[in-house]
Order: C-alpha cells, then sequence, then structure tokens
C-alpha cells in the first residue's frame, strides 16, 4: 500500500529549519489557539454572509473575488497546522528552544490569519461603505506589527 503524504506550505519566517535534526513534535493548540481559530472563521463567515446578502451570486466580477478570498482564508486556516520541519525559523533553532519558537510562530500565523480575514471583510464592506477603505490600512498595518513583535520575542528566546 503507498503511503499518501500531504504536502505543506512552507512558511519562510528566516534562514534557520530544523532540516537534518531528528526533532518530532506534536502541538495540540491551546485554549487561545482555537479562539484565534473561530475569531477568523466568523469573520470569514460574517464575509460569505454580507456577500451573499448584499449582491448575491448575480455579479460575476464579485463572485470570482469571493471565492478568490475564499480559497485564501482557507489556505491561510491551514498554515498553523503545518509540520515543524516545514517552517523556516528567524533564530537557530537547538534542542532547548525549538518548542517555544514552534508555538510563537504558529501563534503568529493564527494572528495572521485574523487579519488576512479582516483585510477580506473590509474589501468586501468598502464597495459599499467608504470608511471600510482605512480599515484594510489599519488591518495591514497590525499584521505588519503583530510580524514585527514575533521577530522580537523570537530573538528574545533563542
Amino acid at each position: 500500500m503507498k503511503k499518501i503524504r500531504i504536502r505543506f506550505f512552507n512558511i519562510n519566517l528566516g534562514p534557520y529549519s530544523v532540516q537534518g535534526q531528528d526533532i518530532n513534535i506534536k502541538y495540540h493548540p491551546s485554549l487561545i489557539d482555537r479562539v484565534f481559530e473561530v475569531i477568523s472563521a466568523l469573520m470569514v463567515i460574517a464575509g460569505c454572509v454580507y456577500f451573499v446578502v448584499n449582491s448575491g451570486f448575480e455579479n460575476n466580477n464579485m463572485l470570482t473575488g469571493f471565492l478568490v478570498n475564499l480559497i485564501v482564508c482557507l489556505l491561510v486556516f491551514t498554515c498553523p497546522y503545518t509540520p515543524v520541519e516545514y517552517i523556516r525559523f528567524p533564530v537557530r533553532i537547538s534542542r532547548q528552544n525549538i518548542v517555544k519558537q514552534y508555538i510563537m510562530a504558529l501563534r503568529l500565523m493564527r494572528v495572521v490569519n485574523i487579519f488576512i480575514s479582516l483585510m477580506l471583510v473590509f474589501n468586501a464592506l468598502s464597495i459599499t461603505f467608504p470608511w471600510a477603505n482605512p480599515a484594510i490600512g489599519i488591518s495591514v498595518t497590525a499584521m505588519l506589527l503583530s510580524i514585527m513583535v514575533y521577530y522580537i520575542f523570537a530573538i528574545r528566546n533563542k
């Protein structure tokens, strides 16, 4: 019987990886991780409901944008389940820091997923409401700020 191997996306946060090391981490998401996932899922659902209620499936351009947004959200939603060998970290990985670095990278992916979901919802809202355009910029800024905070914590905990 042939073994089926699922290929994950590489998460590139820096130059260091665990390739060549015998490290196998099984991480079960904590309550805060589940809360992040629920928040991002609710935002995607809210965007879908708004799209269907507002314009339905009459406009082909809106439908295409909706489907692209949904696929992006689903792909980003799977990133926190990436195995450790597919992540490149910003600091050198050892047996002492791998668990902490791995958990921080997965939490970063969950937070980035929230901000990407926010951007997509605000993008859908910006068609009708002009106040949503600055909210997209705020979402991008918050996402970049969270990535900077991750790098600070990753370097401090190396």
